[in-house]
């Protein structure tokens, strides 16, 4: 069976996410209630101490029929069969009380100096108190004085109902604990062709119009038809309109009281009496769902300012504050904000500005697995939470579309080195790279075509026999590092698989450099170079940091067959950490400097060639602005290299070695981050302190074999390999792969 008011609020939505109403505690008052109806699950859902009777007798079933209708409503129970209400897992504390009916007259009750109902306000505030002080989340009250609120004065309810107001004021009790009294607007409609004024609420629901202190804590109450416009019998809200919601109230089904043992019957009314308990519900589906975090009165709040105010619920003279709408009130309502401390006042950080993420394979998957073990909370414009997973933070390493569109029309990607010596003491190194390899000839290139366009260059220039300088612009520095005399030919075919320079240079590949150096004897010689540029990743991908910078110094040793070099440096990397990036509600990092050593040694053999390197580093950060991240500790990592090498092997002109590599990787280092979980209905913020060990849970080994010959006009190279735990994340298999290329030249 169908209660058609459940979808025109959208609860469904509510319902998808979670929401029930359980813990939620709704109180009503009125005519009576039928406990032994299926609704109400033959008394579970009523509190042990409601009040079932009135003070001299038993409430007849007819005068049950009107109070059951509305409990159903709020929180019919959910079992597959009849109908359901709101907030379907709350519980019902209610209050029984003799109440009359609506006559075919409208008779609007008189509130001045001449009526004494000093015993109506001892009773009133008496049994209001009783929902007070049980606090309950919130209560229903669909009845009320006929009377349109513009008719009576401050003056006249003050004096008539200064007990009652001082209750359903609970004055002392903060906001956030206030029970939330919920009204009928009434049905003054009805009565239109008495010339009845129904422009604004009658007496209970307008009260707050004429009461401050009861504004933040009341809602009144219209009802719309099916097709979600105002009900003809419905008063409008009017002077009200800044507390008052619309609801369905026309043609409701709901539970209908029977004499036993029918405790299955249900019945259509129509009225503000049945659009009240759907925003009753409503509220209490809210405390719900967001786990007693919200006050009582942000709760209501919360309802007025994610009602639908679109196209004829924008008119507030007649619809308030809108429809309720309890999806828009079950998600964010704009920007959502990261608390870093326990306020809720002034969040500056957006959900979508705090990223955290990384370059290169330094850190593994250190950062995405961490982050998925973890939730936390984002707060929209009114301060209400929303859980999310912390791994949604994670910069995913997305390739930019430029570097996307320059793979299109330069899909080979071929770089061709060049090293001239235009005279004796002068060495030129260009990187120069071609468009195209004959592949684009056919049709439209996405790329601006030039055929030959410079990578890079290197200058280097010998200032004496004993010293030099080099610059140079687009590649790394350690172009002028390391091994550069022994084998030089084996390693003009193999390329760079043959040199295993410092990994900390890869941070400054796209950039420029100045150096120099001398010769300290006749093997012996000390350089050093100044440097600054960008990862080598950061071309292809959308994330983009600042420029690193820093200093390298090599002392080295040549002999006839063996090559020695102790290299140290400092990195400095702005806004960044090993290639890691911070930003938002993370707080930022103003500068790292990472101090690295190493060593290279390479041998000669009659037919051999062996290599190897090792590089250690530790790397310091300076936070310059606090957020979820509270500190860094001391970084540390390790990058190793061996190979062999040799060439002539199957023919006068081939090469071939084997290589085996570590790729940086991070052996040590944890993050301090304080997360927020949660808050507290007064406005705190809670948080959970979390260690983040940032160490990858693999360990990176690349084994390779390397094959190239040279063949007539042209280069045959392949290689076979297998890696284990790529990208230092534990995976259960190496993956073996296997690569060739021919490049063959028709000219």
């Amino acid at each position: 069976m169908e209660q058609q008011g459940l979808a025109l609020i959208n609860a469904s939505s509510a319902y998808a996410r979670g929401a029930t109403g359980s813990g939620a505690l709704i109180g009503i008052m009125d005519s009576g209630v039928d406990v032994l109806h299926q609704e109400l699950d033959g008394f579970m859902k009523l509190t042990s101490d409601s009040y079932l009777e009135y003070q001299t007798r038993s409430p007849t079933t007819e005068e049950k029929r009107h109070g059951t209708h509305v409990s159903a409503i709020a929180l019919g129970e959910r079992d597959g069969s009849g109908m359901h209400g709101v907030a379907f897992d709350a519980q019902l504390f209610f209050i029984s009380i003799e109440l009359g009916t609506a006559g075919e007259e409208y008779e609007p009750a008189t509130i001045d100096s001449t009526v004494d109902y000093s015993g109506i306000d001892n009773s009133w505030s008496t049994l209001e108190s009783y929902f007070t002080d049980r606090q309950v989340t919130v209560v229903n009250g669909s009845f009320g004085y006929q009377g349109n609120i513009n008719d009576y004065t401050e003056e006249n309810i003050r004096d008539a109902f200064p007990k009652t107001i001082a209750v359903l004021a609970q004055e002392g009790t903060p906001n956030a604990d206030k029970t939330i009294f919920v009204w009928a607007a009434g049905n003054g409609g009805g009565y239109a062709d008495q010339g009845v004024d129904y422009s604004s609420p009658e007496v209970f629901g307008g009260l707050a119009y004429l009461l401050t202190e009861l504004s933040s804590n009341t809602a009144a109450v219209v009802s719309v038809d099916a097709d979600g416009t105002i009900s003809s019998f419905s008063n409008r809200c009017g002077v009200a309109k800044d507390y008052c919601l619309a609801a369905p109230g026309r043609s409701i089904t709901s539970a209908y009281a029977q004499d036993a043992p029918d405790t299955a019957y249900y019945a259509e009314f129509s009225g503000t009496s049945m659009a009240a308990p759907h925003v009753s519900g409503g509220i209490a589906l809210l405390a719900d769902y967001f786990d007693g975090q919200l006050g009582n009165t942000e709760i209501l709040d919360r309802l007025f300012q994610t009602a639908n105010k679109t196209g004829i619920y924008s008119d507030s003279s007649i619809y308030g504050q809108g429809l309720m709408d309890l999806n828009a009130a079950t998600q964010p309502l704009g920007q959502t904000m990261v608390a870093v401390t326990t306020s809720l006042k002034g969040l500056k950080h957006t959900e979508f500005d705090t990223s955290i993420g990384s370059l290169g394979p330094v850190f593994g998957g250190s950062f995405i697995k961490n982050l998925q073990e973890k939730n936390f909370v984002v707060f929209d414009q009114l301060g209400a939470p929303f859980q999310k997973q912390l791994s949604s933070t994670y910069l995913k390493n997305m390739k930019s579309l430029s570097w996307l569109s320059s793979q299109q029309s330069n899909a080979s990607k071929r770089i061709s080195e060049i090293r001239t010596k235009p005279n004796a003491k002068t060495e030129l190194t260009f990187g120069l790279q071609t468009n195209n390899y004959g592949e684009h000839d056919l049709f439209m290139s996405l790329w601006a075509k030039d055929e030959r366009n410079l990578k890079f260059f290197a200058l280097k220039q010998e200032l004496s026999d004993s010293s030099f300088y080099f610059f140079g612009s687009g590649v790394s520095p350690s172009l002028f590092f390391g091994e550069n005399k022994i084998n030089a030919s084996l390693r003009n075919k193999l390329g760079s698989s043959s040199q295993f320079g410092s990994p900390f240079l890869d941070f400054v590949s796209e950039g420029s450099f100045i150096g120099g150096g001398v010769d300290i004897g006749a093997y012996s010689s000390f350089s050093g170079v100044f440097f600054k540029g960008n990862h080598e990743k950061e071309e292809s991908l959308v994330m983009e940091l600042p420029s690193s910078s820093g200093l390298h110094l090599e002392y080295k040793e040549n002999f006839k067959n063996s090559f020695l070099s102790l290299q140290t440096g400092l990195l400095r990397e702005s806004e960044s950490i090993l290639g890691g990036s911070f930003s938002g509600g993370y707080g930022s990092i103003d500068e790292s400097f990472t101090y690295y050593t190493g060593l290279q040694a390479s041998r000669a053999f009659s037919r051999f060639y062996a290599t190897s390197s090792a590089f250690f580093g530790e790397t310091h950060a300076d936070l310059s602005e606090l957020g979820l991240m509270k500190s860094l500790d001391k970084f540390s990592t390790s990058s190793f290299n061996l190979g062999i090498f040799t060439n002539g092997i199957w023919f006068p002109n081939d090469s071939i070695g084997l290589k085996i590599t570590q790729p940086l990787r991070l052996e040590e280092g944890d993050m301090n981050l304080s997360i927020p979980v949660g808050r507290t209905k007064y406005r705190e913020v809670l948080f959970d302190e979390y260690k983040m060990d940032l160490s990858p849970s693999g360990r990176e080994i690349r084994a390779e074999f390397i094959y190239q010959r040279e063949v007539r006009k042209g280069n045959f190279f392949a290689s076979f390999g297998y890696i284990k735990d790529q990208g230092h994340m534990n995976l259960s298999k190496p993956e073996p792969y296997v690569a060739a290329n021919w490049q063959f030249y028709l000219f």
